[in-house]
């Protein structure tokens, strides 16, 4: 059996293995840091930095204070991220231009041939 990667989450209020394959987008916002999965919401203390360790390269940091899965990215469009889950995040111009580029060559390598 195959051990799925996680983030571990511990909090006053509680303890859980964020899984990997459901994160969308993580956020820095001071102190605290929120994590977006496609079906919950987490908000562990701590930096994003100590959170990027246990990612891998579907994840992409636009900037300081937020990381992308693009593998959950349904489209980019007039500086907005669409989520497969509706969730959008607006960005800044040059922030949203390095992600858009990432994901454009990101999506090249992925997508099936046939």
């Amino acid at each position: 059996m195959e051990e799925k990667n996680y983030i571990p989450v511990i909090t006053k209020s509680e303890i859980a293995k964020v899984f990997v394959d459901s994160v969308m987008l993580i956020e820095q916002e001071l102190r605290k840091t929120h994590i977006y999965t496609v079906e919950d919401e987490y908000f562990p203390y701590g930096k994003i930095d100590e959170l990027s360790k246990y990612l891998d390269k579907r994840f992409f940091k636009c900037h300081q204070s937020c990381i992308i899965n693009m593998e959950k990215v349904v489209k980019m469009r007039e500086q907005t991220v669409f989520f497969e889950n509706g969730l959008k995040v607006v960005m800044g111009r040059d922030k949203f231009h390095n992600a858009k580029q990432y994901f454009a060559i990101y999506i090249k390598q992925k997508a099936p041939v046939h």
